[in-house]
């Protein structure tokens, strides 16, 4: 009898030390995602870019980051249908760079649990201003004129061809989600940053970080009247 009870007794240690183990290790594992984000925008550090001639600014992004890759369909099926935050961008954009930390330190902030993230780069269409005519050089995919539809209003006008009617998916883009409706957008970083290259001083990653907080609490479900996050 009493042997029993001590078996008893190791059999009820033994499976709390697993379910314990289970949780500690779901905790700590990191997704190919989130590995993959890193090493996509950290692969860059210093990093000449061909086009401008100037070199990317050291990123550092933590391996448990939060971050999950949709596709363009998944996009889409987030749009139509979920609550959350979508990142338009790509690990090339100087813009995008300058967001990164920013947008990840606002999701620890509010304990958001994931960014969902999209490149969409290859997937968008060109258009120029000839004689007056816009002219598509590029076809979009057919994914991207649905993500420009459901973005709608939101969606940023295209730039140069002077008609506000014509939209544009510019990087980044951050889209604040809930229940399938589109509550906001905001494109670039701050209005005083002019050089994408140099880092984001500390006030204007603060104007940024209330922007994001703002908008991420407007899907949660709060609204604030005054001028700074609250």
């Amino acid at each position: 009898m009493k042997q029993d009870k001590i078996k008893l007794v190791i059999s009820v240690i033994l499976m709390i030390v697993v379910i314990l183990s289970f949780f500690t290790v779901k905790k700590d594992r990191v997704s190919s995602d989130e590995k993959k984000f890193k090493e996509e925008y950290e692969e860059l550090n210093g990093v000449e870019n061909p086009s401008s001639g100037k070199k990317y600014f050291d990123l550092k992004v933590e391996l448990h980051n939060g971050v999950e890759y949709l596709d363009a369909e998944e996009a889409i099926d987030f749009l139509e249908k979920k609550t959350g935050i979508l990142y338009f961008g790509f690990p090339q954009c100087p813009w995008c760079r300058n967001i990164v930390e920013v947008l990840l330190e606002a999701k620890k902030e509010l304990k958001v649990g994931t960014i969902y993230y999209c490149n969409a780069l290859e997937i968008r269409d060109e258009k120029i201003l000839q004689d007056g005519k816009v002219v598509t050089t590029k076809k979009g995919s057919k994914e991207y004129d649905k993500i420009l539809e459901l973005l709608g209003d939101k969606a940023d006008s295209y730039d140069g061809l002077h008609d506000e009617s014509i939209k544009r998916l510019y990087f980044p883009t951050v889209v604040f989600v809930k229940n399938g409706e589109v509550i906001d957008t905001h494109m670039s970083t701050v209005d005083s940053q002019k050089d994408p290259y140099k880092r984001l001083n500390k006030e204007q990653q603060k104007e940024l970080k209330n922007i994001y907080i703002k908008n991420i609490q407007k899907i949660n479900g709060v609204v604030c009247s005054s001028d700074t996050a609250c």
